[in-house]
């Protein structure tokens, strides 16, 4: 999991004055964490004594890997815990991981091609989007594929700076696909 701290303030502030996303991880017990790739992420805090976030963001996977998430209670009462924050985002099937914390419920969501029909007929309360790459519905922003979530991400600077940043963004990142027409608002 990962979460990220603006000050309460930011939007109050000029573009040129706000400041940036401070990003922390967490896992579960804080203990480092080996990825399906073979990468070892060392969190910043545990389920037990992460900070309270302004941003949370609930990355995907591989289904196996989601699934063991799925039947993990502490993560998912977490996550429920959390559901008031400024902003909630899943990257790929992260949106599974939501919608079993009943986040999605009511809401229209998206999520990796490979899990729509699973977030359709697992979770049918859901309005699933399958033609946008990133949908926010409230506070809730779900996001296709990994490159989706770099959308997600553009679309974050977007809203909390402006769009000008969000474009000079994708620009130094040599993002040339970030347009408006990728995010379906609710």
């Amino acid at each position: 999991m990962f979460k990220s701290t603006a000050k309460n303030n930011v939007v109050q502030k000029s573009a040129a004055q706000k400041e940036t996303f401070e990003v922390t991880t967490f896992s579960e017990s804080g203990n480092s964490i080996k990825t399906h790739a073979g990468i070892v992420i060392k969190p910043d805090f545990s389920l037990d004594n992460a900070p309270e976030f302004d941003i949370l963001i609930v990355p995907g996977g591989p289904l196996r890997a989601v699934n063991k998430v799925l039947k993990n209670r502490k993560i998912i009462e977490y996550i429920v815990m959390s559901k008031n924050i400024e902003m909630i985002c899943s990257v790929c099937s992260g949106s599974l991981i939501l919608a079993e914390a009943g986040l999605l419920n009511g809401k229209t969501a998206t999520t990796h091609h490979l899990a729509l029909s699973i977030l359709k007929n697992k979770w049918p309360r859901i309005q699933v989007e399958n033609n946008k790459k990133v949908v926010k519905d409230g506070n809730i922003i779900t996001s296709g594929g990994v490159s989706s979530g770099i959308n997600m991400a553009l679309y974050l600077v977007e809203k909390l700076f402006n769009n000008e940043i969000a474009k000079r963004t994708a620009k130094v990142i040599e993002f040339d696909s970030y347009t408006d027409g990728d995010t379906m608002e609710k």
